[in-house]
């Protein structure tokens, strides 16, 4: 039986003191040189203590107004606000979107299934079958990034990601799935309320014993049991690594990435925000990557002095291999952030956010409770589009602003793009039929339009090495 994340709070706490150690490890890994400024009066005074109104239990999610062009301040403040109260922790220690509806519940037939309550994590994966077919089966996580890819973390798991919807948002998507024929029947100007909010957190799978990032939080959860499978066609060779439907273990996660998205007052097309754990990798200032970089520190998911000629690189079967019995890939990535505050573009928007990471830290770190573990995470940027522009009469997503190659290295490792963010991927056009409601892939949940949760490779019966695979493979078994 899965231990209730609320029976594993002493986890947050045994973690606490490596709050005072942690500052000076990052400070020492990142590249040297002087802070870039903020704007004048970002944060404003006494922003950073007004987080606090966001733990309180009852507290609503922000939606408060936001300037659309510099200052560009406002909307990274939100991001903190709305980061802050997701991560607020109850009386057991649990963060508050633990709390919400996981995409496996909009296809259950249970009453107020979007009410906020206890939840298990569950991080199983989205079924390889359609809802309603032989073999289907439902998950609140998945194995593979948005692009179809792995990451490998140095233990040879892999990193798991799950979504978590407010009341508002789940509502709205389980009247417009695709798979029930909402996505085209509903109203054409169906869309979400002001104050719609989703999350994805991204998680590192511990072996027994194993130490986490320092500071981060940990929770119970189960993770799929993973098999592969091997098929040959005149074309070659397919490996396919996915989860076995209703197999689960029971592990130790660390929080080490989480998304937030809210539906904000003038932004129908959501305010777009991601934080990462401090140790994840090496971030590099905005523009300024090469491969010829390297970094003598040590990281989560980077090995130190590892040429940045080798990172972020998706590998799949028969490079990426699996161990069905330790549930292992490999081989394991290395990761960077490409670009520290993605590519945020307004004249002070670097320093605009390592602003804001400096004070809401100091003031998460100073909470004389296990809320300060959280102190741990710092904003990479927000991205948005100019206010009211997303509307049924113009349903196209407009230019965007501020970290416009917005990324989070644990859920878009390998999509690092120059100018591609959430926008490049969530839109009207996510779909057919084109539909302002097609900007949530959430509606896409139990179809053949969802992501496939598996990863998997062709090695050619032509080439010479893959006929010796193939050989050796023993063909279709």
């Amino acid at each position: 039986m899965i231990m209730n994340s609320r029976q594993d709070s002493s986890v947050v706490r045994l973690h606490a003191p490596w709050l005072a150690l942690i500052i000076g490890v990052i400070l020492a890994a990142q590249p040297a040189g002087a802070a870039p400024a903020p704007a004048p009066g970002c944060p404003p005074f006494g922003w950073a203590e007004g987080l606090g109104q966001y733990l309180a239990s009852d507290a609503p999610f922000p939606t408060q107004d936001t300037a659309n062009n510099p200052p560009d301040c406002r909307f990274h403040e939100w991001s903190w606000e709305a980061f802050v109260w997701a991560t607020a922790l109850d009386s057991n220690g649990v963060p508050r979107f633990l709390s919400l509806a996981t995409e496996d519940e909009l296809l259950g037939a249970e009453a107020g299934a979007s009410a906020p309550r206890p939840r298990d994590l569950r991080l199983a994966a989205r079924s390889l079958a359609v809802h309603g077919t032989p073999g289907y089966t439902e998950g609140a996580g998945a194995i593979v990034e948005a692009d179809g890819n792995v990451l490998v973390a140095p233990n040879g798991y892999p990193v798991y990601a799950s979504i978590h919807m407010n009341p508002s948002y789940f509502d709205t998507v389980k009247e417009n799935l695709i798979v029930d024929g909402g996505y085209t029947n509903q109203p054409a100007n169906a869309y979400f309320d002001l104050g719609a909010a989703v999350f994805k957190a991204t998680w590192l799978r511990l072996d027994a014993g194993e130490k986490p990032p320092a500071a981060a939080y940990t929770t119970q959860a189960q993770v799929p049991v993973l098999t592969q499978s091997k098929s040959t066609t005149a074309a070659g060779t397919t490996i396919t690594i996915f989860p076995v439907s209703g197999q689960f273990t029971n592990v130790t996660v660390a929080l080490v990435g989480l998304h937030v998205v809210g539906y904000t007052v003038d932004h129908p097309e959501f305010l777009w925000a991601t934080f990462e754990h401090n140790l994840n990798a090496p971030a590099v200032p905005d523009g300024t990557f090469t491969t010829n970089q390297s970094n003598p520190h040590g990281f989560t998911f980077y090995q130190a002095n590892t040429s940045f000629a080798q990172v972020n690189q998706a590998e799949v079967p028969p490079q990426l291999t699996f161990d069905p019995t330790t549930q292992r890939f490999a081989p394991a990535n290395n990761v960077v952030q490409q670009n520290r505050t993605g590519g945020e573009n307004h004249p002070h928007g670097p320093g605009n956010i390592a602003a804001l990471n400096q004070q809401a830290g100091e003031y998460l770190a100073g909470l004389k409770s296990s809320q300060s573990l959280f102190s741990s995470y710092r904003l990479v940027g927000t991205v948005w589009t100019a206010p009211n522009t997303y509307t049924e009469a113009n349903s196209t997503i407009g230019e965007p602003f501020g970290s416009v190659s917005l990324a989070n290295t644990t859920a878009e490792t390998f999509v690092q793009f120059p100018n591609f963010n959430c926008f490049g991927c969530h839109s009207q056009a996510s779909y057919s039929p084109p539909r302002r409601i097609g900007i949530s892939h959430a509606v896409a949940v139990g179809s053949s339009e969802a992501v496939a949760n598996q990863v998997s490779g062709t090695f050619p019966a032509t080439n010479a090495i893959g006929a010796t695979l193939n050989r050796l493979l023993g063909g279709n078994k």
